[in-house]
């Protein structure tokens, strides 16, 4: 409690906040708009994957297998790297990309 009455008594720490926030917002917003090219991107990049692993003899449920294990070990590097836990900026990712989605 010590730490969050520190922060919270600083004026300058607000400010880091509030921008963080608001760089949290931009990035939702922008994220949303540009997520059906994301998709497309992935999807393009997944197929050209999966045709090359098939041309290679490998079959499908190997590199499904595969890819389930790299997901699992990306969950525990983000979550190492402190990913899930930025606060402001993630709330401000919510909060954007719900305005994005509302404000067609």
């Amino acid at each position: 409690m010590d730490i969050l009455s520190t922060v919270l008594s600083n004026p300058q720490s607000y400010a880091v906040m509030a921008l963080q926030f608001l760089l949290g917002l931009a990035l939702g917003y922008i994220a949303v708009k540009a997520l059906k090219y994301i998709l497309a991107f992935i999807a393009i990049l997944a197929l050209g994957t999966f045709l090359s692993v098939w041309s290679l003899g490998t079959s499908p449920q190997d590199v499904l297998k595969n890819i389930g294990t790299t997901v699992e070990a990306i969950k525990s590097l983000a979550v190492a790297l402190g990913l899930m836990t930025i606060g402001p900026v993630a709330i401000g990712f919510i909060v954007g990309a719900l305005v994005a989605l509302l404000r067609k």
